[in-house]
């Protein structure tokens, strides 16, 4: 879960570790892992950090069971080099032997500046802006940690985080101010990761973490730690909030595909109720944001507009009646209209449930496809005002 690294440097990855001691000693890898355990980085075990190094090296992905052993053989490979040769072979050259004459991972080498390499690298895989890892990366290292959590029967989390009414904070304070926001909050989660988390800028205001070895207690409980780190951002004496949604495996997901989707719907599910709050991802929640809503729901066609009236609205879709026998499986843009408000609500939909109850009378159930983020806080505003509704009403009986 979230804390401060062992390193003494928040955030800092095993692999920028690896290159600030090369580059102190570009010609001590065997003394790597000595100088690594000495900065103290116990919760990191030897297969761990043999891969990394590797990785560092090579550039080639090396499975945390197989690194040492590889390690050794080329240490080996390197004492053998040196006594055919009559003179010291560096470590490179025994490793750059290794994988490409007898453990041939690597088919056609160039050889490259490590540091030139490594700025490369994070120019393609770091946000410009927020120095956080980008989409590309998070897609990559999500399936990583997903095989490593199965291949050891290990605990995975992953947490999405959206700041709260951001669209508010750019048209009001400027998009200067907005960055500035995206920056701050991307340097207080960065300051509570462990070095194996993983946090990244996956969207505008939308931000990733995955938690290694982390069930889903423990990751809600570090990421409420960083809800109300991030509370003491202050925007004209109001907290900067975020609204997150936490999923686990094994305990609420089985496949890889599954963790960002169903970590983004609990997101969806703590913007909707209320916002500036974690949600770990469960059925039972998004049904309990089902809420009666009598909206005005116009079908925009290509040649007309149908015009009925909402039942209910959850967090993933709507329910109407309707006399038009609409097709199962067909997507329309609409609008939801709240006489109260006057707010007005651009969705697309597509037509999942379809139940003839009379003459030329439907019940229907309807998944938005697409909604804006201004559109998503528009109906956490309705659900907001409907549970305050539903709160007065009983306390008035």
């Amino acid at each position: 879960m979230l804390k401060p690294n062992a390193t003494g440097r928040p955030g800092q990855r095993i692999e920028d570790t690896i290159t600030a001691i090369l580059e102190e000693d570009p010609n001590q890898e065997e003394l790597l892992l000595q100088k690594i355990k000495e900065g103290q980085i116990h919760h990191l075990e030897d297969g761990q950090i043999f891969s990394a190094i590797l990785k560092v090296l090579t550039s080639v992905e090396i499975c945390e069971q197989d690194s040492e052993s590889i390690w050794n053989e080329i240490i080996k490979n390197k004492n053998q080099l040196s006594q055919c040769m009559n003179r010291e072979v560096g470590f490179r050259v025994a490793m750059f032997d290794y994988f490409t004459n007898i453990n041939q991972k690597i088919k056609n080498p160039k050889v490259i500046d490590m540091k030139l390499f490594a700025d490369t690298e994070k120019l393609i895989l770091v946000d410009e802006l927020t120095r956080l890892y980008n989409r590309r990366h998070f897609e990559t290292a999500l399936v990583r940690e997903f095989k490593q959590s199965t291949r050891y029967n290990q605990n995975l989390s992953l947490l999405i985080i959206d700041i709260d009414d951001f669209k508010k904070i750019n048209d009001t304070y400027g998009h200067t101010t907005g960055d500035e926001v995206l920056t701050k909050v991307a340097k207080q989660i960065t300051s509570f990761l462990r070095m194996e988390d993983t946090a990244c800028r996956i969207g505008g205001e939308e931000f990733a973490v995955i938690f290694p070895q982390t069930n889903e207690e423990q990751a809600m409980i570090a990421s409420e730690k960083l809800l109300e780190a991030c509370r003491t951002i202050q925007l004209s004496g109001k907290s900067v909030t975020f609204s997150g949604g936490i999923v686990s495996y094994p305990e609420k997901v089985k496949s890889c595909e599954d963790m960002y989707d169903l970590a983004d719907r609990a997101l969806y599910t703590a913007k909707y109720s209320g916002k500036n709050q974690i949600v770990a991802y469960s059925n039972e929640k998004r049904s309990s944001l089902r809420f009666d809503a009598n909206l005005e729901l116009l079908f925009i066609l290509p040649d007309k507009t149908l015009k009925t009236i909402s039942k209910n609205i959850s967090v993933t879709g709507i329910a109407f009646d309707t006399e038009d026998d609409i097709t199962l499986n067909e997507s329309f843009d609409v609008k939801l209209r709240e006489s109260d408000s006057h707010q007005e609500i651009n969705a697309k939909i597509k037509v999942v449930r379809k139940e003839e109850v009379g003459f030329h009378k439907y019940h229907m159930g309807a998944e938005f496809l697409e909604l804006s983020s201004e559109d998503q806080s528009k109906l956490s505003d309705l659900y907001t005002l409907h549970r305050y509704k539903s709160k007065m009403s009983t306390s008035v009986v």
